[in-house]
């Protein structure tokens, strides 16, 4: 049997190239046939995924986290196309869990690291968005490009935060326009919601990022105050775009002030790598990530490249590690999972490896 293994990490314990690589050990001595294809929609491992299909170097930048420790960011240079994730500068794990508040939390090192490549001289910028800690509609990204922020009567000096940006009265673009003409930037986001409202960047993810209910009132209300601010003196309207809320709001600066091209992060993958081809060429396709959820649905990889399997009529098997939501049955055939079945969810993070093997003696392909 042709198996195709197309699974995203499983956030803070293995990676997309730990699970096909275990996937491949357990199912190749039984004489099946296993293509791996490392896969991120623009979240944690897009970096990798995208090393593994163009075969090149990584470089390392030493830059900065979501509350400005000093860190070291990998990013790849394809002649003037330079592939960069927001997750090594910003994301949820370069920091520790107790820290997290998205009050706080900035994107500055991305900026920092977006700057970097343009004066090492690429010409198309392409950024994965997603498993971000920060809340501050990428202004701090936008602020280490070069863009100005301002409160009623004095420039902010510090980097932009979730707080800052309810503070903003107006802004500057002109050393950032400067810095990115001639460059084209691309968006590979892992989710279609809005910046605002119910289902925007605040209400849906900035819990999981360390908000309290009365934090996310007022993140809420900053961001609303911020897009305002922005959207009245470019005399457009952003906020509403499918992807302006990715990763915190930075989907939104992009659009805004980047003028970047917006892709679904697993449409994006699923074109580069060719994925169509190889779900053509097998039989079972396997999908996952660590939890299956509601947001699983807002475009992430494992609905993207299920769907595409189910094009071709092909068997899909769900590989996760939880599950709290999601009724994906129309797309996947088969849903396991390592909690509750084999560990509690402590467990499972202190020996994932072991875990997730009990999990694939369970599949019946």
């Amino acid at each position: 049997m042709n198996i195709l293994v197309a699974i995203d990490s499983f956030k803070g314990t293995l990676s997309s190239v730990d699970l096909s690589n275990l996937i491949f050990e357990h199912f190749t001595p039984q004489g099946h046939t296993v293509k791996m294809i490392p896969i991120s929609d623009g979240g944690e491992g897009f970096i990798d995924s995208i090393q593994t299909f163009l075969g090149c170097d990584k470089k390392t930048l030493t830059s900065y986290g979501p509350l400005m420790d000093r860190l070291d960011v990998n990013y790849i240079m394809d002649q003037e196309t330079a592939y960069i994730e927001l997750h090594t500068t910003s994301g949820l794990t370069r920091i520790e869990k107790k820290r997290l508040n998205p009050m706080k939390t900035t994107t500055f090192g991305l900026g920092v690291l977006i700057k970097h490549v343009i004066l090492e001289g690429a010409k198309r910028v392409i950024i994965g968005l997603g498993g971000s800690a920060t809340n501050d509609g990428g202004a701090g990204m936008l602020q280490a490009l070069g863009v100005d922020f301002y409160t009623e009567d004095a420039l902010i000096t510090e980097p932009m935060n979730g707080e800052l940006i309810g503070s903003v009265h107006h802004f500057d673009t002109q050393k950032c326009d400067e810095l990115i003409r001639g460059v084209t930037f691309e968006i590979a986001s892992d989710v279609t919601n809005p910046l605002l409202g119910l289902t925007g960047s605040t209400h849906v993810f900035s819990k999981q990022k360390g908000a309290t209910l009365e934090q996310m009132k007022t993140l809420e209300k900053h961001m609303s105050h911020y897009a305002y601010t922005i959207e009245s003196s470019l005399k457009h309207k952003f906020q509403d775009i499918p992807g302006s809320g990715a990763a915190g709001g930075v989907g939104f600066a992009c659009l805004s002030i980047l003028h970047a091209h917006l892709h679904s992060g697993i449409g994006f993958m699923i074109d580069l790598l060719h994925i169509e081809t190889y779900i053509k060429e097998s039989d079972v396709v396997i999908v996952g990530e660590g939890r299956l959820d509601d947001q699983t649905l807002f475009g992430k990889a494992p609905f993207g490249i299920a769907l595409m399997a189910k094009k071709h009529n092909k068997k899909v098997i769900g590989l996760f590690g939880s599950r709290t939501s999601g009724d994906v049955s129309m797309i996947i055939d088969q849903v396991y999972t390592v909690v509750p079945k084999h560990a509690t969810e402590e467990a499972s993070l202190l020996d994932p490896v072991n875990y997730f093997r009990l999990m694939l003696n369970d599949i019946i392909l």
